[in-house]
């Protein structure tokens, strides 16, 4: 393992040193990064080996990997900008010539461009939505003890029906607008911006992202859940990740299930990442609740599925070492140039 990994290492360096334009910088990526590229080959490898050099070369390998993305951001942006034109009716402070994505939107497109092959459609919902969408449809009515989760902002104004408004607490909202409007076989995905009374802190903020995934079909069970699930995991975090299900409790699916990544970090041993457990919660899932079926005008005899969720913002923090999801909105121009 040490052998092919030096030589990729090599190869990759001289690659990246000889590459003159974006269009070799786009080759050399999927050369390296693709579904079939050589670091997930080796990466594939990783099963053969005992458990002892799995837990010392899957953290490796992730920690190469990221240095390679950096490497090639790094090399796209030396070739991509231009000097200015000089024009003495500018301010005298430097004026940056080229954008970037901010984090969120980055990892957006790196979640859509994992599940659209898969099928799933995107959508979307409304910030401001009023309470059967939000909350009732979903299998929450008035005064269930679940509502004390969100934290809701509510809007001081009512729909044309008299139903309260309310900023969405989770993007849970997409799920009957979808029934609604598309007829099973389904798959759809919606990413964005929720909002919760938070207390602000380094790991929480009133406003953060979402993404969700819904699907209902016919015979629809709980290891096609899973095996979405790892695939989605295997693809963000490395071929070596693993996780597991645990019993959670969601009043719109059942049953429901907590899902835990082994941390990537300390490879299951217990870090300051995972505050020692080896595992870390990356999403929330379960099959969609028979009564949301119903509200939904579908029998749920006929018709199962599941809903599977996730933080990207979390998910970034973990990925980009970031140790305080403020600084995700707060439109920090240093923090984003980092």
């Amino acid at each position: 393992m040490k052998d092919l990994i030096e030589k990729l290492k090599q190869d990759f360096t001289n690659r990246l040193d000889k590459a003159n334009s974006a269009s070799d910088l786009e080759t050399l990526r999927v050369d390296f990064f693709g579904r079939k590229g050589k670091l997930n080959q080796i990466f594939k490898q990783l099963t053969r080996l005992s458990v002892e050099e799995k837990q010392k070369w899957g953290p490796y390998l992730n920690q190469l990997k990221a240095r390679w993305q950096k490497a090639l951001a790094n090399k796209h942006q030396k070739l991509t900008q231009t000097a200015p034109v000089a024009d003495f009716n500018f301010p005298a402070f430097p004026v940056p010539t080229f954008g970037r994505l901010h984090p969120i939107e980055w990892m957006r497109q790196k979640t859509l461009e994992i599940f659209t092959p898969l099928g799933f459609i995107e959508v979307d919902g409304p910030h401001i939505e009023n309470d059967w969408y939000n909350f009732e449809g979903l299998n929450i009515p008035p005064g269930h003890p679940a509502r004390d989760l969100w934290d809701t902002l509510y809007v001081d104004l009512k729909d044309d029906k008299n139903s309260p408004l309310l900023l969405r607490t989770h993007t849970s909202n997409i799920q009957l607008r979808a029934l609604q409007k598309y007829k099973p076989p389904l798959k759809v995905m919606s990413f964005g911006r929720c909002f919760r009374h938070e207390v602000l802190d380094p790991r929480h903020s009133h406003t953060f992202s979402q993404f969700e995934v819904l699907v209902v079909d016919k015979n629809i069970n709980m290891s096609h859940l899973k095996w979405l699930s790892d695939y989605f995991l295997k693809q963000i975090l490395g071929e070596v990740t693993q996780s597991r299900f645990r019993p959670k409790y969601y009043p719109f699916v059942e049953p429901g299930v907590g899902v835990d990544a082994k941390c990537v970090f300390c490879a299951g041993q217990g870090c300051s990442v995972c505050s020692n457990s080896g595992w870390f919660e990356i999403a929330g899932a379960g099959m969609v609740h028979p009564q949301v079926l119903t509200n939904a005008g579908l029998d749920p005899d006929e018709y199962s599925g599941f809903a599977w969720g996730f933080g990207p913002d979390r998910m970034l923090m973990l990925m980009t070492g970031v140790d305080d999801i403020r600084q995700l909105y707060q439109g920090n121009l240093n923090f984003l140039k980092g």
